[in-house]
């Protein structure tokens, strides 16, 4: 049903660009073309979709996310024609731009918000990105998936805090999904900060024996239970 929905936004902005455009009943070709440029946004949104993915998937942290940049070299990317990415980019902030048009007509739109947010981030503007989810969270009524996706967002824009909003996210995420792995690893991210590191490690550890082989979160939970475990070993050996 994402699919669909993003698919109404998009044709929303086309009836916005054709009445806009001027009719001409004497030239059939210029009417042909009004039509022609209407259309582009239903094009458009539909391969946005297709190269950002699924609204509803589950998020994994942004420094870990198999074949995304990271933020600096996406914003480098942004102004710089040689980088291999510059054209893509230029795509997905031509159709972002569409998406913005269409949620200045309807602003309750919750695939627009989503979509908007993911492409954001994926073109390093994380400021964009954070405020578009939190657009997209209100408008869900508290989706935990989106919870979890947002304070993922918040703490990548605070370089790894988590301040009490992103606590609350988690917190709400891993009430509704307790066995949802990016929230668990958060959760112990959460005691890591509050030193609380017997505990921090205890959660880490045992989210570590649930990640599947692949899952690019394994390389992360791994190095903070390595730091975790020093950290716990030198507290025993000092006491």
């Amino acid at each position: 049903m994402i699919w669909l929905g993003l698919l109404v936004l998009a044709c929303m902005v086309s009836f916005v660009i054709y009445v806009s455009v001027p009719k001409t009943d004497d030239h059939p070709k210029r009417s042909l073309g009004r039509v022609g440029v209407a259309v582009v946004p239903v094009i458009g949104a539909m391969g946005l979709y297709i190269f950002l993915g699924n609204p509803t998937l589950p998020a994994q942290p942004y420094a870990d996310r198999d074949g995304e940049r990271n933020l600096a070299a996406a914003a480098a990317a942004a102004g710089n024609v040689t980088d291999p990415n510059y054209k893509t980019d230029q795509q997905i902030r031509k159709l972002l731009n569409q998406i913005v048009l269409s949620l200045e007509v309807n602003p309750r739109n919750l695939q627009g918000w989503i979509v908007l947010a993911r492409g954001s981030l994926r073109l390093g503007n994380v400021e964009r990105a954070v405020a578009a989810f939190a657009r997209a969270y209100a408008l869900s009524g508290h989706n935990p998936l989106l919870a979890i996706e947002y304070a993922d967002t918040r703490i990548t824009a605070q370089n790894g805090e988590i301040d009490s909003t992103s606590r609350d996210l988690v917190l709400h995420a891993l009430g509704q999904m307790p066995n949802h792995l990016l929230a668990r690893y958060y959760y112990g991210m959460m005691l890591k900060q509050d030193d609380k590191s017997e505990q921090a490690l205890r959660v880490l550890s045992d989210l570590h024996r649930d990640i599947p082989t692949d899952d690019p979160l394994g390389n992360a939970t791994e190095s903070e239970i390595k730091a975790l475990q020093q950290k716990v070993d030198q507290k025993v050996e000092a006491e």
